[in-house]
């Protein structure tokens, strides 16, 4: 039984990633300062065919997340100061570019004495129905500074946890610092309600 259950479920997961790759590609990575030393994050976004069998209709794509890692060289240590945020999207159209964007606040700039607006490393990790999208080498994703796979791996691990949600989506960011914001899909925002 479990021999023949095997090869299901990696063609599944296969057909999944393989949607994944092709559904949602990160375009450009950009960093601004804005008001008050904020850093802000730019990722153009544009989405392609989705390819599911349960899919309504061919040109939508949804339940996209966006989860990005950022190392800045500490000047405390000769190590990195971590952060860490994510959001969901609710639908993209096929052919159409997006941009989301999070912010790192001018305050933990300041503290963490952070010279440069572009990091040391990033990541912009993309997720589909729960499928994430594997990187692939060259992708506009992750910095040029990460030179393979591997020490992608090594980054993201030393960066989770690490000064979660400091780095803020866009929706939460305080209106005075946005700076300039263009062609946003809808959010899915999960806000701890009492």
């Amino acid at each position: 039984m479990k021999k023949t259950l095997y090869p299901i479920f990696i063609f599944i997961v296969s057909a999944i990633t393989a949607f994944a790759q092709e559904a949602v590609e990160v375009k450009k990575v950009d960093f601004n300062k804005t008001d008050d030393d904020w850093i802000q994050m730019e990722i153009e976004l544009n989405c392609g065919d989705n390819k599911l069998p349960d899919a309504r209709d061919s040109r939508f794509v949804e339940e996209i997340k966006v989860k990005v890692y950022l190392a800045y060289e500490s000047k405390y240590a000769e190590t990195f100061d971590y952060y860490s945020s994510e959001l969901e999207i609710v639908i993209m159209e096929k052919g159409e570019n997006y941009n989301v964007y999070f912010y790192l606040p001018g305050l933990i700039v300041e503290r963490d004495q952070i010279q440069s607006q572009e990091p040391k490393y990033y990541y912009v990790e993309v997720s589909v129905k729960g499928a994430l999208q594997p990187p692939r080498k060259g992708s506009k994703a992750f910095s040029p500074n990460i030179p393979n796979l591997p020490a992608l791996t090594t980054f993201t691990s030393n960066a989770a946890g690490q000064n979660e949600h400091l780095l803020m989506p866009v929706y939460f960011c305080p209106a005075e610092y946005l700076g300039r914001i263009s062609d946003m899909p809808t959010f899915l925002r999960r806000d701890v309600r009492k």
